[in-house]
């Protein structure tokens, strides 16, 4: 498919549904087969530059990501996920509102074994929600849906038996 007709697609998606999303996720290192299966995220460690967020954000993003992956990760062998935030971007919601806007988040997450410390997995964590102007409301809970949509790549990413089961 061309580019232009991959532009038009986009497009129409965007003004039918209010929103689109575009995976820019890939596995540095990807986990073992066997942890994909056995293992759980016990704790998720969070690290951020100066970005602008809200004072309950870090709590907020802990939360919300540990939700999805207690959703797929559902094995004994306890991982801590290691959360390296690049980059966090809101769409402005004036300017959402008049032509549409983008929330955007780049990250770096790390799957550690609890029990040697060793790093099991890394993935580079990339998503991107393009929100019309009917989607100004949902566009403006930008930490809510970055969040989970962290937690949804990490998912795909690392576990993905999990998710296709569902």
């Amino acid at each position: 498919m061309n580019v232009a007709k991959m532009a038009a697609l986009l497009g129409l998606a965007t003004m039918a549904t209010g929103c689109v999303s575009l995976s820019r996720s890939a596995a540095v290192e990807d986990l073992p087969k066997d942890w994909k299966t056995e293992a759980r995220v016990a704790d998720v460690r969070l690290t951020r530059g100066d970005l602008k967020v809200t004072d309950g954000f870090d709590a907020l993003f802990k939360q919300r990501v540990q939700a999805k992956l207690d959703g797929c990760a559902k094995g004994q062998r306890p991982l801590r996920l290691e959360v390296k935030l690049d980059r966090f971007d809101k769409a402005n919601p004036a300017m959402t509102a008049l032509v549409g806007g983008a929330n955007v988040l780049r990250s770096q997450a790390r799957l550690v074994d609890v029990r040697t410390g060793k790093t099991v997995g890394d993935y580079a964590i990339g998503k991107t929600i393009v929100g019309s102007r009917l989607a100004v409301i949902k566009m403006g809970e930008a930490e809510e849906q970055l969040s989970d949509a962290f937690g949804e790549e990490l998912c795909a990413q690392a576990f993905p038996a999990a998710v296709a089961s569902r």
